[in-house]
């Protein structure tokens, strides 16, 4: 329960709602910015001559590389600074960066620009983390995390969708013609159109509630990281290790499938990018809603580890899906398949990142939700793409990409199951204790 002091500074409903809305908008864009390039892989790969696995690191690790690195000091920066200016000077650079990937010279740039990408969306998850544990009780802020959690499943599904939508109108010859342009590649304009966005958002920011940040305890695990962290090193290594393994499957989702689209089954850029955006965007809904409203169910009834609880199922629905999912022959059983993977995939973050406010400290609140995302990512969306690119390149064969997404996919569910279940007992343990 929060304390007093913390309640006090809570905003009224509609501006904590705000800013809810513009944290997901907000977190809709990075996420665009992120995944397009999974709709521009087989171009990239054209243009430089590179293997799968060298474009699964340009999904992944140069974005992750910088992401992470940069995670927690943003993090400290957002619990000492306005979390709001921080979040917008990290917008405008990760806008920019985004920009930049449409005029790179060769793979060496291109890896560059998405290194200073990851940088600036490295204050995406602590910034908006922060704002809204500060704006939501504990016992409210399911839905608000869901929201955010939609966010990053909308985010993907737009950013795919308008690359492949920018693919084929270039193709088509759209933008012959065009000032700057008319001159470049469809996969370039699509970087810099989708870029573009970000810089207009920042218009948002000032909408944010972002109090002055919770001082510090001067002794004690309260205020300080590393304290926190030893203190409860063997619950946080469960969460976070069940954070990072849930978030596989997803990494491979939103890596992956837009080229497994075009390559084995066969589909075109703007079939694969509307396609897997409408999967994305109606599973992010539907399952993240449907997550939320368990959990605050569960929590209401006075259950401790509500949000790891009522992730079990989807998890374990997960498992069998994501083999099925990437056996299917064609589209017409694959898509089905892909929404039912994603339903439960998609919420998976939401409920993650839920714990992560629900246990951390008011003064660490980005921080360890920084430790949250840094599980994330570097498990899902940096060894979980780079792990489906090794598989094809090296193991399976480019030709049996399906498979190597299959095995990923499905295998880490199962570790997740496993991971989740423990995470549950830690979290009602800890939750019981205080």
């Amino acid at each position: 329960m929060a304390s007093a002091t913390e309640a006090a500074t809570y905003p009224p409903r509609s501006r904590a709602w705000l800013s809810a809305v513009v944290i997901f908008l907000i977190t809709a864009i990075a996420l665009a910015d992120r995944m397009a390039i999974a709709m521009l892989i087989g171009p990239i790969k054209a243009e430089f001559g590179i293997g799968d696995f060298q474009a699964s690191l340009l999904v992944g690790l140069a974005f992750t590389l910088f992401y992470v690195l940069f995670l927690i000091p943003i993090g400290a920066a957002a619990d000492r600074f306005s979390r709001a200016k921080v979040l917008g000077v990290c917008l405008a650079v990760w806008s920019l960066a985004t920009v930049l990937c449409g005029f790179a010279t060769g793979l060496i740039a291109l890896f560059i620009c998405r290194m200073l990408a990851g940088s600036g969306e490295a204050a995406i998850g602590p910034c908006s983390q922060g704002i809204i544990g500060c704006s939501f009780p504990r016992h409210a802020m399911a839905k608000p995390m869901a929201l955010q959690g939609i966010g990053f499943q909308v985010g993907p599904a737009v950013g795919v969708a308008a690359a492949g939508a920018i693919l084929a109108a270039g193709s088509a010859g759209a933008f012959e013609g065009w000032p700057l342009l008319g001159e470049l590649a469809p996969w370039r304009v699509a970087f810099i159109l989708i870029g573009l966005p970000g810089l207009l958002a920042l218009l948002l920011v000032p909408l944010l509630h972002s109090p002055p940040p919770a001082p510090a305890v001067a002794s004690g695990a309260e205020g300080q990281l590393l304290p926190f962290v030893r203190g409860n090193r063997a619950h946080l290594t469960l969460f976070l290790l069940a954070a990072g393994c849930s978030a596989i499957a997803t990494g491979v989702i939103t890596a992956w499938v837009p080229e497994y689209l075009q390559r084995v089954l066969g589909a075109s850029p703007a079939e694969a990018g509307s396609a897997l955006g409408l999967i994305l965007l109606a599973a992010a809904f539907a399952g993240q809603g449907t997550l939320a409203t368990a959990i605050d169910w569960l929590a209401a009834r006075g259950v401790q580890d509500a949000p790891l609880r009522a992730a079990l199922v989807p998890v374990a629905l997960a498992i069998p899906l994501g083999w099925l999912a990437f056996a299917a022959p064609d589209t017409a059983r694959f898509y089905p398949l892909l929404f039912l993977l994603a339903l439960c995939t998609s919420s998976l973050n939401a409920a993650h990142n839920t714990v992560a406010q629900t246990i951390a400290p008011p003064a660490l609140r980005a921080r360890v939700g920084a430790l949250f995302i840094f599980a994330i990512n570097v498990l899902g969306f940096a060894i979980g793409p780079a792990l489906v690119g090794a598989l094809s390149e090296y193991v399976l064969g480019e030709e049996h990409l399906g498979r190597a997404m299959q095995l990923v996919a499905a295998l880490s569910m199962v570790a997740t199951l496993a991971l989740t279940w423990q995470a549950r007992k830690a979290l009602a343990a800890r939750m019981a204790a205080t």
